[in-house]
């Protein structure tokens, strides 16, 4: 596998004279690898109306979720707004258009058994969307 990446929140607006970096080297810098069992298939559906199928864990592990948090956070605190919750996961595909409610899509995705995956967490890099690395930093271990 050549990599996946974990979304920690989408920006929806950003104050233009702020500089984020900090909150990230505050929280990351000097941070452990973390490693995540993801064990469930599921769906969710985006403000576009886009259903999206991703690979989740049932046990996220606390470290994780009080960094994510905290980050999430700081970024409310500058002046980001972040409008959708924070959700694991690992994105396999997209639905596109009307034709299958979330629910009838839900049940598909969620009777496929898939075997635990194993994966570690080894960098973590803050970009604008589908574009320029801002920041960026290797975790220990």
């Amino acid at each position: 596998m050549g990599y996946y990446h974990i979304t920690t929140a989408f920006l929806d607006e950003t104050p233009l004279n702020v500089n984020l970096c900090p909150i990230f080297e505050k929280h990351l810098n000097g941070l452990n690898a973390l490693t995540l069992t993801f064990d469930k298939l599921d769906v969710f559906t985006t403000l576009s109306g886009t259903h999206i199928i991703y690979l989740t864990a049932s046990d996220i592990p606390q470290s994780f979720l009080s960094v994510n948090n905290a980050i999430r956070s700081e970024l409310m605190t500058a002046g980001c707004q972040i409008n959708s919750p924070f959700c694991l996961h690992v994105t396999l595909g997209r639905v596109i258009g009307t034709e299958i409610h979330l629910n009838t899509l839900q049940k598909l995705v969620r009777a496929v058994s898939i075997p635990d995956i194993t994966l570690t967490l080894n960098d973590v890099d803050y970009r604008l969307f589908r574009g320029k690395v801002i920041y960026e930093t290797k975790l220990k271990g």
